[in-house]
């Protein structure tokens, strides 16, 4: 019988699955931490539906900070994005719980002012 050669190296095989799973978890890690949206408690509601993404996306935030699709504005420069849009647009709502009610007037009285009459609120599904 002849005797097997024995090989003189290192085996990289078991050292680039281990590399794959690491670079496998930081991945998936990394997309939930830049996902970069607005940090909103949404009030709850049990009626709330499933609704398809919008274009046009208006949150304010507990602070009373207004975001025209996550871009913070003021209240005037607010006023001036909603007077691009025209009637015929879809327009949803976001606020903070803790938001103040006056914000959300705000925003809606905007939106009504312009004719824009496809306004959803988004909210929580209560469980």
């Amino acid at each position: 019988m002849r005797a097997l050669k024995r090989s003189e190296g290192i085996n990289v095989v078991p050292l680039i699955d281990v590399v794959l799973v690491l670079l496998a978890i930081v991945l998936t890690i990394s997309t939930f931490v830049a996902s970069g949206a607005i940090k909103l408690d949404l009030p709850k509601a049990s009626s709330a539906l499933h609704t398809p993404k919008q274009d046009v996306v208006i949150s304010v935030d507990d602070k009373g900070v207004l975001y025209w699709n996550q871009e913070a504005l003021d209240h005037k420069a607010l006023v001036e994005k909603i007077g691009t849009l025209n009637a015929e647009d879809t327009v949803s709502v976001r606020g903070d719980k803790k938001a103040y009610f006056d914000d959300f007037i705000f925003i809606l009285d905007q939106l009504k002012l312009r004719h824009i009459e496809k306004i959803s609120i988004i909210t929580k599904r209560e469980s």
